[in-house]
């Protein structure tokens, strides 16, 4: 592959990486600044961490989280993104090797993106 190939990947896997994290970071600050007794108080910290606390948990809630600005919306979307930046680089391998004009790479990296497409279909499905 050309040196083109290696910086477009990489460049995708470091925004991806990046822009979740910063992401991330604004979801828990403004889950503090909508809730500052998680920072005073042991027992609202516990509420919000215990394992029956619940969390936005489809991607309709995700989104209608984030356009209300709850911290705990954005917190996932950015983990969201988290999990599609390696998905993106599958698909960013898919175009470079139709570019390159790789048959067999181009066909493997296809199958390998609908088994993880199946794989988040049925994942929707069970949750």
């Amino acid at each position: 592959m050309n040196e083109w190939v290696d910086t477009a990947i990489s460049t995708l896997l470091r925004v991806g990486v990046i822009l979740s994290v910063t992401i991330i970071a604004l979801g828990l600050v403004l889950t503090f600044v909508h809730h500052p007794d998680y920072v005073s108080s042991p027992a609202s910290l516990a509420e919000l961490t215990a394992a029956r606390a619940t969390y936005p948990n489809t991607i309709m809630s995700v989104i209608d989280g984030v356009r209300h600005a709850r911290g705990q919306a954005i917190v996932m979307a950015g983990l969201l993104l988290l999990i599609a930046t390696p998905i993106a680089r599958v698909a960013l391998s898919i175009v470079v090797f139709i570019i390159e004009h790789d048959k067999l790479y181009t066909v493997i990296t296809a199958a390998v993106l609908l088994i993880l497409m199946i794989g988040f279909a049925i994942g929707l499905e069970a949750g």
